[in-house]
Order: C-alpha cells, then sequence, then structure tokens
C-alpha cells in the first residue's frame, strides 16, 4: 500500500511540474539556451520600448535580464559590441551618422539597409524590421513664439538672431544634443547658426518641453514622436534645409542570440509593424501627462494588439 501511495504521489507531482510548464507564455523559449539581457536608453520613449521587448520575450518563454534605462548611445553601443547587453530599440540614424560617421540619409529603406548590413558585418548586430515611426529631431519653440517674432523655419530664425545682436533666446537643450555629430555640431553647419549668439539653457532628459511650456526657454529640441509638443501648444519651426535626417526604431540584437533563438525575429517584427508616430505619441502622453508606470504602459499596449495574453 506505501508503494503503491509512492507511486500516486510521483504522478502527481510530474503532472503538477508539466502544468505549470505549461501555464507560461513559453511558446518559443529554450530554458537550456543563453539568458537575453534587454535594454533601453534613459528617455521615455526608449524605455516603453525596452519594456515591451521584455514583456514580449517573457510571454513566449524566455530568460529575460531587465536592463531597461541603462544609458544612452554611449553606453548602449560599446555594452551590445562586447555582449554585456543583448537587444535594445535603436535609431537608424543614430548608428548612421554617430557610429558610421557617415552622412544624413532621408529616406527610411535606404538608411536601414545602410546600417543593417554594416553592423552585421563588422559587429555581428542584427537589425530586425524598423518600426514606420519616425523619431527624427524637431525645432520648437514656447508658445505663441511663431507670431510674435513672425518665425515660422529655422532659416528665418537664424536670420532673425543675426540681425537682432541684443536679443539672446535661451536655448534649451541637453548635454548629448549640444556634444554628438549630429546635434548642434551638424546643426549649426547646416543653418550656419552661432550658439554664441544665444543663451544656452542645459536641461535634464524630459524637461525640454517643460521648460518651453512654462516660459523658461524659448528655443529647444525635442522628439517627433513626444506627445507633449501638441498637447503644451508648443510652435514647431519647420526644418527647412533637411537637417534632421531619419530616425526609425528598430530592435538591435546580437547574432548569438539569434542563433540560438531563431524564431525572435517573427516575435519581435509584428510588434514594431505597430508602431507608428501617432501610436508613440499616444504611449509618450500616458507616461510624460498621465504619469502612468512604462512597464505598465508597455504591457498594455501588446495586450490590446494581441501580442500578448
Amino acid at each position: 500500500m506505501r508503494k503503491t501511495k509512492s507511486i500516486i504521489i510521483s504522478v502527481l507531482l510530474i503532472l503538477a511540474l508539466l502544468v505549470v510548464a505549461g501555464c507560461g507564455g513559453g511558446k518559443g523559449g529554450d530554458a537550456e539556451g543563453p539568458s537575453i539581457t534587454v535594454a533601453s536608453k534613459t528617455f521615455t520613449e526608449n524605455i516603453i520600448l525596452g519594456e515591451m521587448l521584455v514583456a514580449l520575450l517573457e510571454y513566449h518563454g524566455y530568460p529575460v535580464v531587465n536592463e531597461v534605462g541603462l544609458g544612452e548611445t554611449a553606453i548602449l553601443r560599446p555594452a551590445i559590441e562586447t555582449g554585456e547587453i543583448d537587444v535594445y530599440y535603436e535609431y537608424t540614424g543614430t548608428v548612421l551618422m554617430r557610429q558610421m560617421q557617415h552622412e544624413p540619409v532621408y529616406e527610411s529603406e535606404k538608411a536601414y539597409q545602410i546600417v543593417k548590413e554594416w553592423d552585421l558585418e563588422k559587429n555581428n548586430i542584427v537589425w530586425l524590421d524598423y518600426a514606420p515611426a519616425n523619431n527624427t529631431y524637431v525645432f520648437m519653440a514656447r508658445p505663441g513664439f511663431s507670431d510674435e517674432f513672425g518665425i515660422n523655419t529655422i532659416s528665418e530664425l537664424v536670420e532673425y538672431i543675426e540681425n537682432n545682436p541684443d536679443k539672446k533666446f535661451k536655448f534649451a537643450m541637453r548635454d548629448e544634443w549640444y556634444e554628438r555629430e549630429d546635434g548642434l555640431p551638424r546643426f549649426a553647419e547646416i543653418y550656419g547658426f552661432d550658439v554664441n549668439k544665444v543663451e544656452v539653457m542645459f536641461v535634464a532628459m524630459g524637461l525640454t518641453e517643460d521648460a518651453l511650456k512654462q516660459q523658461q526657454a524659448d528655443l529647444g529640441v525635442g522628439f517627433a514622436t513626444d506627445g507633449r509638443i501638441s498637447a503644451f501648444g508648443l510652435d514647431v519651426l519647420k526644418d527647412d534645409k533637411n537637417c534632421f535626417p531619419v530616425y526609425n526604431p528598430a530592435p538591435t540584437i546580437r547574432k548569438e542570440i539569434i542563433d540560438a533563438y531563431p524564431e525572435i525575429p517573427g516575435i519581435l517584427n509584428q510588434l514594431s509593424a505597430l508602431l507608428t508616430n501617432e501610436a508613440l505619441m499616444e504611449l509618450n502622453m500616458l507616461v510624460d501627462l498621465e504619469g502612468l508606470d512604462a512597464a505598465k504602459v508597455a504591457r498594455d499596449f501588446l495586450q490590446d494588439n494581441g501580442l500578448i495574453k
């Protein structure tokens, strides 16, 4: 009788383990495979995208290490090249001009193919499908600025600054944009802009729009998918000399991870296809204006679009 009871208990334990194993979203994860370290940059949109990667990969049963919000490009690129992280959403224009020192490209597919081929050959990094969204820079002004000075384009702004040396506008910017090659240096070259003729005001990540809304600054540079631009009534000056190239987001992932889990591209490409400018603006607003948690916003988006349950 005792032997029979032991057998029954053993069978029940095995069945319980099988049930637990089947309860996860695991539809492709391999417990014996490598863990996947997911990272992101520190601004709202990229954090949301990072949390989407984490939730989607975990749902499919992959072992994930969450390093969302790890740092900017200067930190993430060396980290993915050396294998300290495995995947994060990068922007085509960033790698094109910062890592490759390539001239700007204004066509999404062309920029994507250039960085995709270069990164695979040089760094063993795979670019999955890019999103329709183009999170390029936009040149912003505080509410009412355009009407007050009759300035609607960046060229008109530069001309006004040159002709009115006694008027010093406050220009809010992040220190990274001040230094990066596709930031102020390129902007100054394209438009003949003299940064010494404005009052530079360095702000932390995500605070440029707030500074403009509160009239603490006159001008600033933001991202096209930031929902606060319209919500705060900010003016956008037209980039009439095409200074700002395309910045389509795409998951960049180490080839070793793809080799271990060849079904991952198909999973993540479904997500990227949904990421339009309008979708990202809405997601950014939920975090920046309504104060919702980025991880929750990411999971809700995935659930609403049927990518996870």
